[in-house]
């Protein structure tokens, strides 16, 4: 669990020390207040991939600090994009502040919901539920064993001239791969920096003309509703029903200056470097590349490092004459078949127990009739040695099967692939379900939720509520949300408010007691069907 929370100097917030709350703390502000921004800082504590523009204007560097029960970790980021990371004090690399952390939290938000779309990770949920984790660690590893016999078998019947040859491919390769060093999700980041980046004159201009036109300008917009307000003031007491039309234009009269001053502060923050974009530009051209010859995906280019790896140690490897390669090949095609059989058995047992319960938690989310199916499937191949129902398949680190996972989401209709239908909102109750059924298996204490409720109101809303709260029984949990229906079940309320003195961003964070939450929450959803406390 999360004990404490320390953030300076990052992005919009100066200086802030929270001591957090056990259960469930909701936390709500208006848009652009800084609720994303405190979960990216504490992801980047974590060891999230930290960047300049993190720091704030002025600012030399960011500090962030996490305190759990037993560990403490601060993470360092120089306005010169240079990081530093340390537990207890203690100098750390950042692949071992990832590692400390993996079963810390469990941050879910786009990410999750992009991962989710991806079939090929689909087989990563199902494995977890199946408690499958050292069985397909030791099929990867058996897989990666024939890969290299079978790599020794072919260079054994070549020449000398084909092995050195082979192994100059394999080094330019792994050279390739290394020295572009990619980052599992880098690709999704950096799409999202460059069509920002390649957008940011017009929308630097587009903010200018809107600021302009909205605040600032002669007979701006405010100027006009402030003018308006005055008239109906002056004949509201006439009749004292038009006060409800006074309150409403004072409420968009706030809401317009609140975004003025998102824009003002966007675009203190926003300038167009040419050199940045080409440098995304590079960066996510080198790794497209590398996508498209090695795979499709950041995580079949990881696997095809390992796979040359293999290769290069088996052809730097002192020689086994062919026969005892062929031993030792019958032997690990032996183990890896059985392997193979066993965990398909218990995926397709598992796959159907997975998907009631998932269905079974979607219905408490108001998705009543749903149906999620997981489909287990193999490739047929003709130079396979995985024999399964009398027909060869294709075998790979995890084994022999294809997994995906397929959703109906009224009654009636028919299953189709989750990727290709599922809307936002079903998305995120759906990893919403998912998470709940995982969470006795998971050793994860703290979860955090951005954006969980998109795309839903009324009874799904309540219906998140209720599990969010069921979560929080055992675990740690932190939602930042847009609903009332949701607010008001949490445990604890942290708000977050943006403020404009002296032309600098301020960012005040605090818990609110039980008279201040309803008052606030009625303020934040006016207009809303805000259920009473």
């Amino acid at each position: 669990m999360i004990q404490r929370l320390y953030i300076k100097d990052f992005a919009i917030i100066d200086e802030i020390n929270l001591d957090l709350k056990p259960g469930f703390t909701v936390i709500t502000g208006e848009t652009g207040s800084g609720k994303s921004i405190l979960l990216k800082a504490l992801s980047v504590s974590l060891g999230a991939k930290a960047d300049k523009v993190m720091v704030r204007n002025g600012s030399n560097r960011a500090i962030i600090e996490t305190e759990f029960n037993e560990n403490a970790f601060r993470r360092l980021i120089s306005n010169n994009g240079r990081t530093k990371a340390y537990c207890n004090n203690e100098p750390i690399t950042i692949n071992d502040l990832i590692k400390a952390n993996e079963t810390s939290v469990d941050f879910h938000g786009q990410h999750d919901q992009q991962l989710i779309m991806e079939p090929n990770r689909h087989i990563d949920y199902l494995d977890r539920y199946c408690r499958h984790e050292k069985d397909v660690l030791k099929i990867g590893e058996l897989f990666q064993e024939l890969t290299s016999l079978r790599a020794q078998l072919n260079h054994a019947r070549q020449s000398a001239d084909e092995r050195r040859d082979r192994l100059e491919l394999l080094k330019f390769q792994a050279n390739e791969i290394d020295s572009a060093d990619p980052i599992i999700g880098e690709d999704f980041e950096l799409d999202n920096k460059y069509k920002k980046l390649s957008h940011l004159e017009d929308i630097i201009k587009t903010l200018q003309i809107v600021h302009d036109q909205v605040n600032t300008s002669d007979n701006s917009v405010i100027d006009l509703l402030e003018m308006n307000l005055r008239s109906i003031d002056s004949i509201a007491v006439f009749d004292e029903e038009l006060n409800k039309i006074s309150e409403l234009f004072k409420t968009s009269i706030i809401q317009l200056q609140e975004g003025g001053a998102e824009i003002s502060n966007r675009l203190s923050g926003l300038e167009f470097d040419p050199g940045e974009l080409l440098d995304v530009g590079d960066r996510l051209q080198a790794i497209e590349g590398l996508k498209r010859k090695y795979g499709g995906s950041m995580e079949s280019i990881l696997e095809k490092r390992n796979e040359i790896q293999v290769e290069v140690n088996s052809l730097t490897k002192p020689e086994l004459s062919e026969d005892e390669i062929l031993r030792q090949i019958h032997i690990k095609v032996n183990d890896y078949s059985e392997l193979a059989i066993q965990l398909y058995h218990s995926r397709k047992k598992n796959a159907n127990l997975l998907s009631r319960k998932i269905e079974e938690s979607m219905a408490t989310l108001n998705m009543p009739g749903a149906i999620f199916d997981i489909k287990i499937t193999q490739k047929k191949t003709g130079n396979s040695f995985v024999l399964i129902n009398g027909e060869k398949v294709d075998g790979n680190v995890k084994g022999i099967d294809m997994i995906e996972f397929f959703l109906s989401a009224n009654p009636g209709e028919v299953v189709k692939p989750l990727a290709s239908i599922a809307s936002g909102g079903e998305i995120s109750r759906i990893m919403l379900a998912i998470k709940t059924v995982f969470q006795d298996l998971d050793p994860v204490q703290t979860l955090v939720f951005d954006e969980i409720d998109s795309g839903i109101s009324g009874k799904a809303a309540e219906k998140v509520a209720d599990l969010l709260l069921k979560l929080s029984k055992s675990k740690q949990v932190f939602c930042i949300t847009h609903l009332s229906q949701i607010a008001i079940r949490a445990n604890h309320h942290l708000h977050i408010v943006k403020s404009i003195k002296n032309d600098q961003t301020i960012v005040d964070m605090k818990y609110l007691s039980e008279k201040e939450s309803p008052k606030v929450i009625n303020e934040l959803f006016v207009g809303k069907n805000v259920m009473s406390v």
